[in-house]
């Protein structure tokens, strides 16, 4: 019995520690990095237009009136620890020029200029406008912060960036002695930590919208893909003909319950793996015409790239050359006789 216990732990520590911690190429997080930064910058730029009328002095929003809509729910965080930096921002000139900065750095963010510095910068810009203004929050602000949280944590400016051309000069500039292995010092434990943090939230959250169905009658009717379908105020293409046709509604309305449910399971099957992702890519595609949830769709499309192998990834991105080739190695120290003073 000491034996198996011994054994038993030995094999799950392993298998614990392989899971998290073997090194990664984080070439996958930088294609999820390009296409966050692309929603965050599309998200915030939306607000330009009304952004006195929704956050400057006597608008719709002020801070007063966000203070008293929390307050009444225990549950949720208190409004002190929701930071926004809006809130300081006392005039509606220093308004603009806040919204200015904060579409500067989501911008450096989105081409990976000092990646490491502006991807913490930008997840405080949509978190300022999350916080700032909840009720006009949609399904896209909790997705985008979990992914952007999680990017904070690995080096998503290694490939697709403007770090990685200015290092791919400086590496040119040098001389070099011996070249050392492609892609050797490329791999990194932080991108396996984030990727893996990613893949279990992300599953979590297929299954909690997928419980989150079962408890409405409208999924359970098959009739949940035609309210959205009969909703003209966000549909990018007008479906009403499939009245006609109820049987596809209704296949329809169950196909998504059952494929978000099995997505949680069975995406930790290799075998499966290929197949619940290219079917997840047609389901958000074909939900797009009905919802009119283009940055939720591309969001939720980039996010499933995390169980996506880093080679296949590159051979799909083999049109990008030279942005998605694994930087060369550290250069090898030539002999201490020959090195320069």
């Amino acid at each position: 019995m000491r034996q198996y216990l011994g054994d038993l732990s030995r094999s799950f520590g392993q298998a614990w520690n392989r899971f998290w911690f073997t090194p990664r190429d984080p070439l996958v997080l930088s294609v999820i990095r390009v296409a966050a930064g692309l929603v965050a910058l599309y998200l915030v730029a939306s607000y330009t237009p009304d952004l006195g009328r929704f956050f400057g002095p006597g608008g719709l929003l002020p801070v007063e009136t966000i203070e008293t809509l929390q307050r009444p729910d225990p549950e949720s965080m208190p409004r002190r620890w929701r930071f926004s930096y809006l809130d300081y921002m006392q005039s509606g000139s220093d308004l603009w020029l806040a919204h200015v900065a904060g579409l500067a750095v989501l911008a450096l963010y989105t081409v990976g200029f000092w990646t490491r510095v502006s991807s913490c910068l930008a997840l405080v810009v949509v978190l300022s406008y999350v916080h700032r203004g909840p009720v006009l929050t949609g399904e896209v602000e909790p997705v985008l912060a979990l992914v952007m949280f999680y990017l904070c944590l690995a080096p998503s400016g290694r490939y697709l960036s403007v770090d990685a051309w200015l290092a791919r000069r400086r590496a040119a500039s040098i001389p070099r002695t011996e070249p050392a292995p492609a892609g050797a010092s490329n791999l990194s434990t932080a991108a396996t930590i984030a990727t893996r943090l990613m893949q279990v939230h992300l599953s979590l959250l297929y299954a909690g919208m997928a419980l989150g169905k079962l408890a409405g009658d409208a999924w359970w009717s098959g009739a949940a893909v035609w309210w959205l379908i009969a909703r003209p105020e966000q549909r990018l293409a007008d479906l009403t003909w499939l009245a006609d046709h109820p049987f596809v509604v209704n296949a329809w309305t169950h196909a998504i319950v059952v494929f978000e449910l099995a997505f949680a399971v069975l995406i930790w099957n290799r075998l499966a793996r290929p197949l619940l992702l290219w079917l997840a890519a047609a389901m958000w595609i074909l939900l797009v015409p009905i919802t009119g949830l283009a940055a939720f769709a591309l969001l939720m499309l980039a996010a499933n790239l995390s169980f996506v192998p880093p080679d296949t990834v590159r051979r799909a991105f083999s049109c990008c050359g030279s942005l998605v080739d694994p930087p060369a190695a550290s250069l090898v120290e030539p002999p201490a006789a020959v090195r320069q003073p």
